[in-house]
């Protein structure tokens, strides 16, 4: 039997793929891969029949028409604003507890106003009520 000679680069690859290896095992990722190659034409076929994926690929589909109608400048500025919007939203969301929110009237709300936070949050969405109604009305 020949004996087997690998390069120092190749060995260097060996070594590291071993190491991912050992990654993918201890992450729990490495079992699930090996039963996707071994059952993935049933796997797929389950997800193909199930009713949410079906309809969530439809809804899918429809959000990303409009996409496809966008000059390349609009796609630009809507993946920064969208980036932007959803990093805002997210920190709000963190910090605002939906049962712990306060009712209020039309008292309270006016001294809302005041706050300047409130008035950036109210600037924006009045700004996108504008430029929504502009874009609804073909403009």
């Amino acid at each position: 039997m020949e004996e087997l000679k690998f390069t120092h680069e190749e060995v260097e690859a060996v070594k590291e793929l071993v190491e991912v290896a050992v990654a993918l095992k201890k992450a729990g990722i490495l079992g699930i891969l090996k039963s996707f190659t071994e059952n993935g034409d049933k796997l797929l076929e389950t997800i193909a029949e199930e009713k949410a994926v079906m309809r969530l690929t439809a809804v899918g589909n429809a959000a990303l028409e409009p996409v496809r109608e966008l000059e390349l400048d609009e796609v630009r500025k809507l993946s920064w604003n969208t980036e932007e919007l959803v990093g805002a939203l997210l920190k709000a969301l963190a910090k605002t507890n939906p049962k712990e929110s306060p009712k209020v009237g039309m008292t309270a709300a006016l001294g809302y106003l005041r706050d300047e936070d409130v008035q950036k949050g109210l600037g924006f969405l009045l700004t996108l009520a504008k430029n929504l109604g502009a874009a609804l009305n073909g403009k």
